[in-house]
């Protein structure tokens, strides 16, 4: 070569949610995996009671949604799978879902997974706190006052998800506008 230096760029991965096929979960999940596509399903612990026992059983947080991490070359071979009807978008462009989000899903998941309530209601930003204690250290979200509970509400935008988590006063620190911008 004669000096001349090549850029190759990146692929670059992001996050989408995918919309599937009523209780194709597990089965989209599996085939995603097969194809080496990096894929996620977050299942929560839930007790269901009969007459004769009880049982608790995982189930997925979101019912109809994967998450996948793609890049522009595997984007059209999620939709090919079988399951898989379309990717949730704003206008016509797929929704991101920053990797932050993602994180944190995962870590609400391990440690509080039984905390845990989904709402598809919309709610009014409030203050944004970082929890400061805990196996949810570090994670930053949104303040409601919901039946008397101080919670932590994770947003999930393009999905019309909120995830709710029980907290106290000292377990959070309220965080300025500029603090939120910066985490």
């Amino acid at each position: 070569m004669n000096g001349t230096t090549y850029f190759v760029k990146k692929k670059e991965y992001k996050w989408h949610a995918a919309y599937l096929k009523y209780r194709n979960e597990l089965k989209v999940y599996e085939l995603l995996k097969s194809k080496g596509i990096e894929c996620y399903l977050p299942l929560r612990l839930s007790k269901r009671i009969w007459s004769d026992r009880v049982k608790i059983i995982k189930e997925p947080l979101f019912s109809g949604y994967i998450f996948v991490k793609v890049n522009t070359s595997e984007y059209y071979e999620v939709l090919f799978t079988d399951g898989v009807l379309r990717y949730v978008s704003f206008e016509n462009k797929p929704a991101v879902i920053r990797d932050c989000q993602i994180d944190s899903l995962k870590l609400f998941l391990e440690n509080v997974n039984e905390k845990i309530e989904i709402s598809t209601d919309r709610i009014h930003k409030g203050c944004f706190v970082k929890i400061i204690n805990g196996p949810l250290k570090n994670s930053i979200g949104e303040v409601v006052e919901m039946k008397g509970k101080q919670c932590l509400l994770l947003r999930f935008e393009p999905l019309g998800y909120n995830i709710h988590v029980d907290l106290g006063d000292n377990e959070i620190e309220v965080l300025t506008d500029t603090k939120v911008i910066s985490a």
